[in-house]
């Protein structure tokens, strides 16, 4: 039952029908990976120690830390999830995966009778800075809100999480209260932001700190990927990737090839002679190549004397989580299980153990006020997938006069008959005014092409309201025309509904993933 004034939690398919993550997720498909709905305590890989220490990590409450301790000595496993620092936590779909594992973690735990604590992977060493610097918020009048950090002077491949705050991102922070809706959680929120995303704090660490502020102590840890001592414990993978690089290249193209041979395009397009892997000297993060002047040998001298200098891409990044961790599961969404796919062969040549998949969970949030604009308009939230404007010609053809609408057509249809008529004597009897005949017939038909219009204002104008108000609906379910989730920063709606909007969301992801475990999961 929805209680008065919240959202619906509406689930939404992960994976469109035909895709690669659909199939990836289908059990009886071709069996890219390894699912979560298969795990049991016999199925589980035996325990082992973590390559890291428990100072590497943050954790959401003291409680946490001494189950991360005897999961760090292999007494234990994690659940993994994670992103890159994206500003103010990003779209929605950060917290739906963070939530999603949460809820496995505490799920697996009971199966298996050992800790399992839910991981979330914060990718700083990613360089992309127009996605990490921005994110979109509906203001007060239900519209995106675009808010962007100025990218670093110099610093665009740069690894994203270490940039530190400064003046002029504080001037872009500083329009957040004038955007987001107030309420009686307003003040709270704010303050969180404040406190996260102080000045001279880093992307990383203000990104953590708001995801500990929004989601509270749910026995979660989280790990920054640029710590010098994750880089460090990672050498050990980076020396195997260097060691063997034809293997490598060879292992990558095998999943490349084992997806083509089932009918999908690999997501991860190939490299020529590049490895899975960046390195930044001081001016920015390339990729790892093998050619004339920098041969195997010479990377490798370069691990040995800087590791720190070395970071994973898109396809070795997988892998290092379960180098350094003993990990049981990961949560995806579509993208991340579609590129996951090909990486089979990638971990075998590690000697890597591939985690099995859990999918993040998927929600539109329908506010009340939403809702009631779909009621009033007869539409349903999927009419306004490929946003507002399909609906409201729908709305403004049906709202026309039916008596004008059915003279304009009788009258179409009779000039159409008149003209073809006239231009056919035209062209027999008098063939050199053809030319005047035409342009008669364009003229005619512009008239009325140009009154329809007119009628369509008409009409547009008495409905200003209703159309608003779906514009409106489009703009907070399918913002951009594309899914709410992907799109939307969950601060307004955080501000609006409060603390108890994540503990519905989390109740309502608890029950998709023991779908999902029990077989029952309608993902994809």
């Amino acid at each position: 039952m929805n209680p008065p004034g919240n959202p619906e939690i509406v689930p939404r398919p992960l994976g469109a029908p035909g895709s690669l993550s659909h199939a990836a997720l289908d059990p009886a498909g071709p069996g890219f990976l390894p699912l979560a709905s298969h795990l049991s305590a016999t199925r589980v890989p035996p325990p082992r120690r973590a390559r890291l220490g428990p100072d590497a990590f943050g954790v959401s409450g003291p409680g946490v830390r001494p189950r991360l301790v005897s999961v760090l000595r292999g007494e234990g496993t994690f659940v993994t999830t994670g992103h890159q620092p994206v500003l103010l936590l990003g779209p929605l779909y950060v917290l739906y995966k963070a939530l999603t594992a949460i809820a496995l973690s505490a799920r697996l735990e009971r199966t298996l009778g050992a800790p399992v604590i839910p991981l979330f992977w914060i990718a700083s060493d990613d360089h992309d800075w127009a996605e990490v610097g921005g994110t979109a918020i509906l203001d007060r009048a239900d519209a995106p809100r675009t808010l962007a950090l100025p990218a670093p002077p110099g610093g665009e491949r740069r690894s994203v999480g270490s940039h530190v705050l400064d003046g002029p991102a504080m001037e872009v922070l500083d329009a957040l209260p004038e955007i987001v809706p107030e309420s009686e959680f307003t003040a709270h929120y704010l303050e969180l932001v404040r406190d996260a995303y102080a000045e001279g704090r880093s992307m990383s660490a203000a990104f953590a700190r708001l995801l500990a502020g929004v989601l509270g102590d749910r026995g979660y840890a989280w790990l920054d990927a640029a710590r010098p001592e994750v880089r460090r414990a990672a050498a050990p993978l980076y020396r195997r990737l260097l060691s063997d690089w034809d293997g490598t290249v060879e292992a990558e193209a095998a999943g490349a090839r084992a997806l083509r041979v089932s009918g999908f395009e690999p997501p991860i397009p190939p490299v020529e002679d590049a490895l899975p892997l960046f390195f930044d000297e001081g001016g920015g993060r390339h990729r790892v190549r093998r050619d004339g002047m920098t041969p195997p040998e010479a990377w490798l001298e370069r691990l040995e004397s800087a590791p720190e200098g070395f970071s994973p891409n898109v396809a070795s990044r997988p892998a290092l989580e379960s180098c350094l961790l003993p990990v049981t599961a990961t949560v995806l969404g579509p993208g991340e299980i579609a590129y996951w796919s090909q990486l089979g062969a990638l971990f075998d040549a590690l000697d890597v153990p591939l985690p099995s998949v859990q999918p993040r969970a998927a929600w539109t949030l329908v506010e009340a006020r939403t809702r009631r604009i779909l009621e009033r308009t007869d539409l349903s939230a999927q009419d306004l997938a490929m946003g507002a404007e399909p609906a409201v010609q729908r709305l403004t053809r049906e709202a026309r006069p039916e008596r004008v609408e059915r003279a304009l057509d009788r009258f179409r249809e009779g000039a159409e008959a008149d003209m073809t008529a006239i231009e056919a004597a035209v062209a027999e009897d008098v063939p050199g005014l053809r030319g005047a005949a035409g342009k008669m017939r364009k003229g005619i038909l512009d008239a009325t092409a140009e009154l329809s219009r007119q009628v369509d204002r008409a009409t547009r104008k008495r409905l200003d309201v209703r159309l608003g108000q779906v514009r409106r609906a489009g703009a907070n379910l399918f913002p951009r025309r594309r899914p709410q989730e992907r799109v939307l920063n969950p601060l307004s709606f955080l501000c609006r509904y409060g603390p108890g909007l994540v503990e519905r969301v989390a109740r309502e992801t608890d029950g998709r993933v023991a779908a999902f475990l029990a077989g029952r999961a309608e993902d994809g």
